[in-house]
């Protein structure tokens, strides 16, 4: 596995997120990047999950927008505060780009949980590619989780 130590944070900040109903398909402040940016940075959420004190500037870089099948990539905008957010995660902008489009594309389900656990799923898909992880580790780490309550 490459950078298990950066793998066991990301799931734990994004079972945190899950677990605190502020992971959201939709908002740059909430979905699974922003979560990433928000807990590395150690920026608060308000009420309706936005940053407190803070903008969210990752998403001049990329972004995935629900009305367009293909996401938005301004590599060129990879400066300041944007690349500041992405590179405080330890992924690449390339990679952060993955995580969020498996997100944000990924089956929305009946529920409002059911988004958050389908787009967890799709996340936990991308993460296992980009650290090298076998099927069967990334099988363990899914059976971690059910839709009811998540062990870890």
């Amino acid at each position: 596995m490459k950078n298990k130590e950066l793998y066991d944070k990301t799931i734990k900040i994004l079972v945190n997120a899950y677990l605190n109903n502020s992971l959201v398909q939709g908002n740059c402040h909430a979905c699974a990047v922003g979560n990433l940016v928000a807990a590395n940075l150690d920026i608060k959420f308000n009420q309706d999950l936005k940053w407190i004190g803070r903008t969210v500037a990752w998403s001049h870089v990329f972004v995935t927008l629900s009305y367009k099948i293909a996401q938005v990539k301004r590599p060129w905008a990879y400066t300041g505060q944007a690349q500041a957010q992405i590179d405080a995660t330890g992924y690449t902008w390339p990679e952060l780009a993955r995580l969020e489009y498996a997100f944000e594309r990924a089956p929305k389900g009946k529920t409002r949980e059911e988004r958050m656990f389908n787009g967890l799923m799709a996340v936990l898909d991308v993460l296992s590619q980009i650290h090298e992880m076998d099927e069967q580790t990334n099988l363990a780490t899914k059976k971690l989780f059910s839709e009811n309550s998540i062990l870890l």
